[in-house]
């Protein structure tokens, strides 16, 4: 006889499923799996997206910042620049003119000021006293010949002439050198005159290959033609240090008399044992009396 199975045998014992059924089922179970990923995938995507447009918008931001502080910078260097120049400007010109009356007067009231005369000029008839000018700064240099190994000769090198003193434009090598750190040099004065003053100019520190051949110490003397005897006008000090390279150093009013000569002595430099260099020297003071027509005495019309 055939016994009918009972309810909770057939759940005991379930009807065994296919192998398509399983294949069904890892099927399903990897495609919620992939689904699940995806969607985080995605989910991350947009994120990267959205943190990119931040990005790309925070760099805007700082470009655009960047960009002002540059143009604040150049404009504050720009400023800066012209202060400078200002201020360079006006110190050159307080060295080179008396320093104008500071009350509050109307501008037709001022005096007018004009620069200084220079009777150590070249060009106006002012010359070198050669025997009373120390020598020019020279050097002999060993050339070895390329051709002929065993065979040197030597190469003279010569400063500029004294004269550089009386016409130099200040630009860099346009100076008088002698050797040592002591030396002098003789001006036949463009006028007999009672000095006043001396100027005296160097290469602009910024420019110079070596500021040590500046002179320092110096004694300005006053010579008459008869005489060999001088009389000391000025003990100065050039200073490498000053806020211009061009210095004047005025006469005491007591020692001002009448001198056709002056002789510079230079008594120390700022360092250099080898050179010396004297770039410019003007020598200022006033005639005796203004002649109204050119004198037959002076060669050099002005």
């Amino acid at each position: 006889m055939h016994r009918k199975l009972s309810h909770n045998t057939r759940a005991t014992h379930p009807k065994p499923v296919g192998k398509f059924g399983r294949k069904a089922a890892v099927a399903w179970k990897s495609l919620k799996v992939v689904t699940r990923k995806q969607s985080s995938l995605n989910k991350n995507i947009i994120h990267l997206d959205q943190r990119l447009r931040d990005l790309q918008e925070e760099a805007l931001k700082m470009v655009e910042k960047i960009e002002n502080l540059a143009g604040s910078a150049v404009e504050g260097v720009k400023r800066s620049g012209f202060r400078e120049s200002f201020v360079r400007a006006e110190n050159c010109c307080e060295m080179t003119c008396p320093r104008l009356n500071s009350g509050h007067e109307s501008p037709a009231k001022k005096e007018v000021i004009y620069p200084k005369k220079d009777f150590a000029a070249f060009s106006a008839g002012a010359s070198i006293i050669e025997p009373l000018t120390s020598p020019t700064w020279n050097y002999h240099r060993k050339i070895q010949s390329s051709i002929i190994p065993f065979y040197r000769k030597f190469q003279k090198i010569s400063g500029s002439p004294s004269l550089t003193v009386l016409v130099s434009d200040l630009s860099l090598g346009t100076c008088w050198p002698f050797r040592g750190t002591t030396g002098q040099i003789g001006i036949q004065l463009s006028r007999t005159i009672r000095i006043e003053g001396i100027t005296i100019s160097h290469v602009s520190r910024p420019l110079a290959y070596d500021i040590r051949t500046a002179p320092k110490e110096f004694e300005l003397w006053g010579l008459d033609h008869g005489s060999q005897q001088g009389d000391l006008l000025i003990e100065g000090t050039y200073s490498i240090d000053g806020l211009t390279n061009i210095q004047e150093f005025t006469v005491p009013e007591r020692k001002s008399q009448l001198y056709p000569q002056v002789l510079l002595k230079i008594k120390t430099n700022h360092g250099n044992p080898d050179l010396t260099c004297i770039y410019r020297v003007h020598v200022h003071g006033e005639e005796e009396n203004q002649p109204e027509r050119y004198s037959l005495d002076y060669l050099t019309p002005t």
